[in-house]
């Protein structure tokens, strides 16, 4: 009945809220980590954490406020590691805390990352991961997502309850033109960029490997690796603004590119990056587009390849004269992908964060308050 949503549901932390005080009827339970898992409809929700005395019981309470201002409690005492709950009304974004004391405050929050909308397009919510000096990122405040021209009434009725004040879209003129973003979730200022200058296809390795007519499905796959850094380099400007925006405070932000696995998966991988994630983290949260969109299906459909016949203009059409194989690395996001750009900045900066700091302008006055802004 419910999704899995792998590593990135669960939030691993040291256990937090202990209490030395015993009880003769109910062990307290220490909460070491949470998992929330997504029902058959937005309002269903499976819960399931980790104590480390089995018969503990803990108490469960939610909150459409991230922040956890005036949760609700709706279970207490509850043992066997996992309660499923029914919201009533109509879908919002919810917040759920386990606590082992009884008291929400000394609790685990975590939510659903993968935002249910109907017309969405892996919008997800950054919240949740732990860093190497053991804070942990904040539900709510920064989310990623792909194109967005599709999203119904109903997502902008969810959406309004999450209070996006800037969205960065950093897809280039031209697919802005072609599905265009219609936010009606809210006065949030949708920021666009310049396009990136023209290359030559040639030069690119992945065109080159996906275009040769002897290459296989893994010289695609390592052609778009070798490349993969140029997303980092001709995105500077739209990352810069993120990042700028960050540390001003206009939080929750949202940024988005048209698949919402390449350009804003490097934009995620960098943010986290900043943040203090650890980079096994960072690159499991890269990956996980595979798991929660498939690419093959929505952009080589029926209706996307006669859309794709019908104008010459359109990006995309020269992928339905490749065989499937040969697409597939392209609409993928495989780890080597992301670990590729970190390898070649590391080699280039000295650091992904020397990156960050000098080509994305990001000082360590506005690294500090963009850390302070989305860590707990």
């Amino acid at each position: 009945m419910f999704r899995k949503s792998l590593l990135v549901s669960t939030l691993l932390v040291a256990a937090c809220g202990q209490s030395t005080e015993s009880s003769d009827t109910q062990p307290i339970a220490n909460v070491s980590s949470i998992e929330v898992l997504q029902g058959r409809t937005p309002n269903d929700f499976e819960l399931r954490w980790n104590v480390d005395q089995e018969d503990a019981g803990v108490s469960v309470f939610v909150s459409t406020d991230p922040q956890n201002t005036a949760p609700t409690l709706i279970a207490e005492n509850v043992t066997g590691g996992s309660f499923e709950w029914t919201a009533e009304g109509d879908p919002q974004r919810r917040y759920f805390t386990v606590s082992g004391t009884g008291e929400a405050k000394d609790g685990i929050v975590s939510a659903i990352r993968l935002l249910p909308l109907e017309g969405g397009r892996n919008f997800r919510d950054l919240g949740g991961y732990p860093t190497e000096d053991g804070k942990t990122v904040k539900w709510g405040h920064a989310f990623r997502s792909g194109v967005m021209h599709e999203l119904t009434d109903a997502d902008y009725d969810y959406l309004s309850g999450i209070g996006v004040k800037v969205i960065c879209d950093f897809r280039e003129s031209d697919e802005r033109l072609r599905e265009p973003t219609d936010w009606r979730a809210g006065a949030a200022e949708y920021l666009t960029f310049a396009d990136p200058e023209e290359t030559d296809p040639a030069e690119n390795p992945m065109f080159a490997a996906l275009l040769s007519p002897d290459s296989t499905a893994d010289d695609v796959a390592a052609g778009m690796a070798e490349g993969y850094v140029d997303i980092a380099k001709g995105e500077v400007e739209g990352y810069t603004k993120m990042f700028d925006r960050l540390a001003a405070g206009d939080i929750p932000l949202a940024f988005n590119c048209s698949a919402g696995k390449d350009r804003a998966g490097t934009a995620a991988a960098l943010l986290l990056t900043a943040l203090g994630v650890p980079r096994e983290i960072v690159v499991e949260d890269y990956s996980l587009s595979d798991d929660y969109v498939d690419y093959m299906a929505e952009f080589l459909n029926d209706e996307a390849r006669t859309e794709a016949m019908a104008d010459p203009d359109n990006p995309y059409a020269f992928l339905f004269q490749l065989p499937p194989e040969k697409i597939a690395p392209l609409l993928a996001s495989p780890p080597m992908y992301i670990e590729a750009t970190f390898d070649a900045l590391d080699e280039e900066y000295g650091s992904v964060m020397s990156f960050i700091q000098s080509e994305l302008d990001v000082t360590d006055t506005e690294l500090a308050s963009i850390r302070s802004a989305l860590l707990e």
